[in-house]
């Protein structure tokens, strides 16, 4: 059921204005074919047809003579071309006054002679207006032009790849879009848009990805390793005081532990657990004999030495630091603890 009203005028009123911009619309295809008329008498086309001149024909003079003609009626060049190229393609007995010269321009694309002038007396369905006519938009449907508004998928987007032409403009649109979840999960899964994707990340980017993925240690300590195979991988890593020190650090830890689970859990490392046993004591035993052996010999050399008192002080100092270290010694020896409390650290550090 029609509407009542179309925008803020009652179907009636809408009825008047149509009926009367109709001939007004009749008005001007007549003035715009005339238009085309008179300039294809000033340069009729050549021969071969269209809107390209033939061969040997002077561009520039036909370009003038439009130009001048155009200028006279206040029009742009490209109009009065227009219009002489539907002059050309719509002799006056095939033009249709209930179709817009519009429409004309659109269906002169067709190349046939029979089936243009057939195409316009048989105009299509609009699905809108449920009657048969011709608008812009079928007219351009029909020659296989884009439509004024695009409506499927496949329309909509060559309409934006005609508007993202341009690379900046075509990257703002790509970022803004890819901000929409539904849509950057339907980017990712076509192969080529993401293999370009990802051969466009800069540096930062790509090690930002990675960081990204490799949260887990483990996974972390699996790419590293996976990685580090790579030569020329390794030799950048060891450039880097950081990454080197920290690996030489795991490396040594992983020695140590190793060791120790070598001297725990097998027979011979028990065996070498005895030796560096053995070895710590004489160690032990031989830095008491240095001590005393050292003492021995200068201690002697005191002899009718007046010490002063800052001599006497800092001996002092040394002294009470040797006795701390034998009572250590004293104690690791009975009870197998070697940790110092803080005041043997503290007077071991000379405070």
């Amino acid at each position: 059921m029609p509407t009542a009203t179309i925008g803020h005028i009652t179907r009636e009123r809408y009825e008047q204005i149509v009926a009367g911009d109709r001939e007004l619309v009749g008005q001007m295809q007549r003035i715009q074919f005339t238009i085309g008329d008179h300039a294809l008498e000033i340069e009729p086309m050549q021969p071969l047809g269209g809107a390209h001149p033939a061969v040997g024909e002077d561009l520039f003079s036909v370009e003038a003579s439009l130009q001048i003609y155009a200028d006279d009626l206040g029009l742009a060049l490209s109009t009065v071309r227009s219009y002489r190229y539907a002059a050309h393609r719509w002799p006056e007995e095939q033009r249709r006054q209930d179709v817009s010269h519009k429409v004309h321009c659109i269906l002169a694309s067709i190349g046939d002679d029979t089936e243009r002038f057939g195409a316009i007396g048989a105009p299509p369905l609009d699905e809108q207006a449920r009657v048969r006519r011709w608008t812009t938009g079928l007219a351009k449907k029909h020659v296989g032009q884009s439509p004024d508004r695009p409506e499927t998928p496949a329309q909509k987007v060559a309409a934006i790849h005609r508007l993202a032409g341009d690379d900046e403009v075509a990257a703002q649109v790509a970022a803004d879009v890819l901000r929409r979840p539904a849509v950057a999960a339907k980017v990712v899964a076509d192969d080529t848009a993401r293999h370009m994707v990802n051969k466009a990340q800069t540096t930062q980017h790509k090690t930002e990805v990675v960081h990204d993925l490799i949260e887990d240690d483990q996974v972390a300590a699996q790419v590293a390793s996976d990685v580090l195979r790579r030569p020329e991988v390794a030799a950048r890593v060891v450039a880097d005081d950081t990454a080197r020190h920290a690996v030489n650090r795991a490396q040594t830890d992983r020695s140590q532990q190793q060791a120790d689970a070598f001297r725990r859990e097998t027979p011979a490392g028990r065996t070498v657990r005895k030796i560096e046993r053995t070895e710590e004591f004489l160690d032990l035993v031989g830095a008491c004999h240095h001590f005393v052996s050292a003492c021995g010999k200068t201690v002697p050399q005191l002899r009718d030495r007046h010490l002063s008192g800052d001599e006497r002080a800092v001996l002092s100092q040394n002294l009470a630091r040797c006795r701390a270290v034998l009572d250590w010694i004293e104690t690791a020896a009975e009870t197998g603890e070697v940790d110092m409390d803080e005041e043997l650290a503290r007077i071991l550090r000379g405070e």
